[in-house]
Parts: C-alpha cells; structure tokens; sequence
C-alpha cells in the first residue's frame, strides 16, 4: 500500500477540459510510424510487426507539418514502457504495458517526451496520450505478477485467466476476462489497483503537461470505475467503446465518459460512400438515431479511418467517394479525428498493415487530402467563431437517393455518393435550410469558389463529378468580426476571466512533480 499512500498525495491539475474537444481538431500519429528521430528513411515492413524506430523527437520535429492542415491536437501512441519477448511481434504500437510507472525507452527519454509536450504548447497545439489500464502485456503461457509490471506484483492484482465467449455478447466477461491470452487484464475492482492507477495517471498528466488522455477499451473495464478515473486525471478525456450500436454507446456517455468515439456513425459512413449503389439514406437513418439516443452527440469523435481497421482507401478507389467521406468527419454534430497518413491516401489493409511508416511518404504539403484537410480545418475554426455551432445539432435533409444537405450553421455541406464519373446535378437550397441571407456571397471552403444566394435567400449548387461541397458566409471565411462574432468574442473574454479569478488571478497550467518524485523512473531517466 505504499504506492497507493504516495500516489493519493499527489494533486491533479487541469489543461484542456472534456467539453472543449468540441473545439479541437486531432491528428492521430503511431509514435513507432510517424518519423525517426534521425530523420532518416529506414525500411519498415508494417507485415513483420516490428518496432521501426519512431519516437517523440520525430514527432516534435514534424509539429509544423500537423499544423500546416490546421490540427490543433496531436495523439499519440501509449508512452508507458511495453513488454518484450512476444513471439511473432513487437510491442511497436504501446498497449502491451510491462511498468506503467516506466517511460518506453523505445520512444525516447522523459525529456524527449516532455519537449514535445512543451513544443506543442509553445505553438497553441495540444497533447493527447493514449492510455490503457484494461491490462498489461505477457509471453503468452508465461505469465507471473512481479516486479515486471512494478507495483502491480501480486496475483490479486489481475483477473483470472479467461477468454470470453464473443459471441455470446456477454459484458462480464468482456469486463473479466483477458482480451488474449497475452494481455492480463487489470483487476479493476480492486482498491489498491484502483487506487495505483487513479495515481499514475495523475502524475503521468502533470509531469509531461499532458492536455487529454484517449481512454483504451473502455467497454472492457466497468463503466462506474471511469468517472472517478477521468476525474484522477484532470483533463479532457476521449473513450474508445468498440460497438457500433448506439444504445450500447449511450450506457457509456451517459455513466463513464462525457466523449467517445463515434463508432455507431463510423460503421455507417463507410458503408454510404463505398460505392455508387448505396443510398444516402444509410448515413443520414443512423445519424437520427444517434440524435435520439446519445445524450450529447456533440461530443462524439467523429473518424474515418484509424489504427484499428483497414484504410478506407484500400477498399474505395473513387476520389469522389473518398473525398465525401473524408469530409463528414469536420461537418457533423462532434469534433474530427484524421488518422497519419489519410493525407496520403494510404491503403493498408487491416491491422499491421494499416500501420505503415509514415517517414517513407514523405512530409510534403503539396498532396490534395494536405490542403483539404487544412481548409476543412479553417471552415471549421472560423464556424466555431459563431456561438451556436460548438453545441447545436446538424439537420439533414436528402436531395436525392444518393445526396443529402447537413445545415450546422454557418457550415452548409452537400454529400454524394454518386461518383467521379456522375453527370453535373444541380440542386436548390433554400434559405430555410441554409439560413444564409439574401444576396449574400458565400464561398465552398474546399474550392474556394464563391457563390451569391438570391433575393429569398436561396442557393443554386452545382454538383459537378460527384465532388462534395462545403459553404459558409464569405465573411465568415474571411474572419470578418460581424456583429454576433463581437459579442461571442465577449462573452469568451467573460468567461477567461472567471476562470482566472477561480484559480487566484493564474490561468490553469501544468505544476512540476513534488519532492516525492523520484519514486517514479521517469524522472531518473530509466526506461
């Protein structure tokens, strides 16, 4: 009990708070894959499931690249140390934990990780850590608690070994039992485990200034064990809860996070634009659902592709089908979450292939999916400007079987999944749908062409090769301060200024570790 008595002196802190994900715009980055910290292009075969040499430093030295498609928020791999010796494969992507209380030495040092944090705050960018305290990692068949996993050393720390039954759907087991037979899974109904973990991940926050946390297999521990976790923690938090049914996600956002990832629509949304033949209707029928089931749809991270599933690419070859579907995730209720090289249009397959080196593409800023994904980041930083959009719910209305309008004012988007080779189509908006102004010019952040709705208010489109549309207020895409900018812009300065006269006239920061700290190694540097 000892490491329970320490970590319960330590404080949390606070940087970003859960509700404003709203605001952010993430890119997800596989620390081994991302960049060397050398800079060189080494080989890495994503098939051989080995470590490549990634690290924090490469990322650092690649912030402005992120930023130039206008992420704000950058997420990266696990950080804790991983264990090795598994046959067949490396612990390269970070969940397989040996000693959460150790660094992966794999990634660089405590400063590497700590310059990275500080290079990101230094550019108004934010760091978001994967963390995952289902379980640890073990050689298969060779598993014994000790001092390996740090202070997790005793038998009474871990679930006795099963595999569930999945297709029996049965959550206890999911919650109990091991994921595989080389992830022991956490006892999580046990106070000192509890209370380690409520710990760790507090001082984790503090000592490398960490902004968020991305939460691991959520559905796999007990929904009441992550109010009090996230809380440990301090900061904003963003939960992964494999299940696409939206009844099953609400249990989640309702008792164990505030934001998960938006599985329920990402299922869907690969399914509307895969090809020509699907209806819109298989994406619009699920975000009605979502609006009726889901407490706060607004803070539902919203993605395409990730680390976990097969490139979108590698099973859609149609630039017009990719494009619709790349641009949702920036035009609905929540927040975007672009995964490394979507930019590229990388191909992978499923998992290890969708986990390629990034390093050997490059990091030009010339490729078209680079300069769409700073311009829908634009639109969407200049729409954030008007007070409604952060916490309001799109509306959609279908044009057609195959397209549909999503009003989130200011933003007006057109989706398609009729194809590069479809003929012009030209559709009508009116102002009650758009709720832009008469005469007004209006420009389509991803063209830059702009447009001017007649005297009702009203909008002609053209739909020209299936290409999607994104239109806001020329103004607004200008950042022109019209008068409702003025008075957000206000009452935000209002609300800075409450919080600073709450934290005694300073503004939230992240303090050093106490004098307690060299219990931890990654403040002596080891591992």
């Amino acid at each position: 009990m000892i490491w329970a008595a320490f970590l319960a002196l330590l404080a949390p802190t606070a940087a970003l708070t859960t509700p404003q994900l709203r605001e952010r715009s993430i890119y997800q980055v596989v620390t081994d894959r991302f960049e060397r910290p050398d800079g060189t292009a080494q080989p890495c075969n994503p098939a051989d499931r080995r470590y490549c040499g990634g690290g924090w430093k490469g990322i650092e030295r690649q912030l402005p690249y992120i930023q130039g498609m206008g992420f704000d928020t950058v997420w990266i791999s696990p950080v804790v140390a991983n264990i090795e010796g598994i046959p067949n494969s490396e612990s390269y992507h970070g969940y397989w934990a040996s000693n959460m209380f150790e660094l992966n030495s794999r990634f660089g040092t405590p400063q590497d990780l700590l310059d990275l944090s500080d290079a990101l705050h230094q550019r108004g960018m934010y760091l978001m850590v994967d963390v995952a305290v289902n379980h640890v990692g073990c050689v298969p068949g060779e598993f014994i608690p000790g001092a390996q996993y740090g202070p997790f050393s005793k038998p009474e720390h871990f679930h006795d070994f099963c595999i569930p039954d999945w297709k029996l759907d049965d959550q206890l087991e999911a919650e109990q039992c091991w994921l595989t037979d080389h992830m022991p899974d956490l006892n999580t109904e046990n106070p000192e485990v509890i209370a380690l973990l409520h710990g760790w991940v507090r001082h984790l926050v503090r000592q490398f200034h960490i902004d968020a946390i991305r939460v691991d297999t959520v559905k796999h521990v007990r929904k009441d064990f992550w109010p009090e976790f996230v809380a440990a923690a301090g900061v904003a938090a963003m939960g992964e809860v494999y299940h696409g049914d939206p009844l099953y996600l609400r249990r989640y956002q309702e008792h164990s996070l505030e934001s998960i990832l938006d599985y329920a629509t990402f299922f869907h949304l690969r399914r509307a634009f895969q090809n020509v033949n699907t209806p819109i209707e298989e994406l619009t029928s699920m975000i009605t659902r979502v609006h009726r089931m889901l407490p706060d749809p607004t803070l539902l991270a919203s993605f395409l592709d990730n680390h976990d599933n097969p490139r979108y690419p590698g099973i859609v070859q149609d630039r017009a089908l990719l494009k619709n579907a790349a641009v949702y995730p920036f035009i609905n209720d929540g927040y975007p979450v672009v995964y490394q090289g979507q930019e590229h249009g990388l191909s992978g397959g499923a998992d290890p292939f969708n986990r390629e080196a990034i390093w050997k593409h490059g990091f030009s800023s010339s490729r078209p999916m680079y300069h769409v994904f700073a311009r829908l980041n634009h639109a969407r930083r200049r729409a954030i400007a008007f007070p409604p959009f952060l916490t309001s719910l799109m509306r959609h209305h279908k044009l057609d079987a195959h397209t549909a309008v999503f009003a989130k004012p200011p933003l007006v988007t057109i989706l398609t999944n009729t194809g590069a080779a479809s003929p012009v189509r030209v559709y009508y908006l009116p102002s009650a749908l758009t709720t832009f102004a008469p005469r007004m010019a209006v420009v389509d952040a991803l063209t830059g062409q702009v447009f001017a709705t007649d005297p009702q208010g009203g909008l002609s489109v053209p739909i020209v090769s299936g290409e999607p549309r994104v239109f806001l207020p020329l103004g607004t895409w200008e950042g022109r301060q019209v008068a409702w900018q003025l008075s957000a812009n206000a009452e935000r300065e209002r609300e800075r200024a409450a919080i600073k006269h709450q934290n005694g006239g300073a503004s939230p920061a992240h303090s050093r570790g106490s004098s307690l700290s060299s219990m931890f190694s990654w403040f002596r540097g080891s591992k």
